[in-house]
C-alpha cells in the first residue's frame, strides 16, 4: 500500500463543497462599534427588561446536573463494515451531534451518516498538518475541534499498523473532554482485531 500525499486534494473542490454546507452569511460588513448613545441600524426598540426568574426552591444550587451515562460500545461482528456502522450509530445515539463519520488518514470515508463530503475531505489534510504538532512533547494531538461555517467538527484519531483512522462528529458545539475519551475508547474497540 502506498501512502498518498495530501497534494492530491483539489482546493477549489473543497471550497465549493464547504460553500454548499456552510450557512449563508451576509456579505455586508457589520459595524463593530457605534457611537455612544446612537441606536444601531435595524436594532429593535428597547423593551422593558424581563423579570428575573426565581430558582426552584426544592433544588439546591450546589447540586450538579445529572450526567447521562454513556454505555461502552460492544462490537459483536467481525465484518469491518458492520463494525464501522455500529460505531457511527453508537456515536449518533450517545453524543451531541447531527452527523458522524469514520475516515482513514487520507481522508477517505469509511462510514458516515448526516455529514457532507466536504467535511470528511478535510480530514486527510488536517491529520497531515497535525504530524508536526504530535512531535511536541506533552501535546496530545489525537483529538480536537474545528469550526466549519456554522457547525463544529470534533474528531478523535487512532493509529494502527494499517495507518491512522479518525472518528468525527459535526454538531453545534465541540464535544466535552468526557465525550472525547468515550469516542477514543469506542474507536479503539472498533479497530481492534481488524
Amino acid at each position: 500500500m502506498t501512502v498518498r500525499s495530501v497534494s492530491w486534494t483539489d482546493a477549489q473542490r473543497v471550497s465549493s463543497l464547504l460553500a454548499r454546507v456552510s450557512a449563508t452569511r451576509s456579505r455586508e460588513p457589520a459595524a463593530l462599534v457605534s457611537a455612544m448613545g446612537a441606536p444601531r441600524a435595524g436594532a429593535p426598540a428597547k423593551a422593558a427588561p424581563a423579570p428575573a426568574k426565581a430558582a426552584p426552591k426544592d433544588v439546591p444550587k450546589d447540586v450538579p446536573k445529572e450526567v447521562k451515562e454513556v454505555p461502552r460500545l460492544v462490537q459483536t461482528s467481525d465484518n469491518p463494515a458492520d463494525r464501522l456502522d455500529a460505531l457511527v450509530a453508537w456515536t449518533l445515539d450517545h453524543h451531541a451531534c447531527v452527523g458522524a463519520f469514520v475516515a482513514d488518514d487520507n481522508g477517505l470515508t469509511l462510514a458516515a451518516h448526516g455529514i457532507s463530503e466536504a467535511h470528511v475531505s478535510l480530514v486527510g489534510p488536517l491529520l497531515s498538518a497535525l504530524v508536526g504538532v504530535r512531535s511536541i512533547p506533552g501535546v496530545d494531538a489525537t483529538a480536537g475541534a474545528l469550526w466549519l461555517g456554522a457547525q463544529m467538527m470534533s474528531w478523535v484519531e487512532a493509529r494502527t499498523a494499517r495507518g491512522g483512522f479518525c472518528l468525527g462528529t459535526v454538531g453545534d458545539e465541540a464535544l466535552s473532554t468526557r465525550s472525547f475519551e468515550q469516542l477514543k475508547e469506542a474507536l479503539a474497540t472498533t479497530l481492534r482485531g481488524l
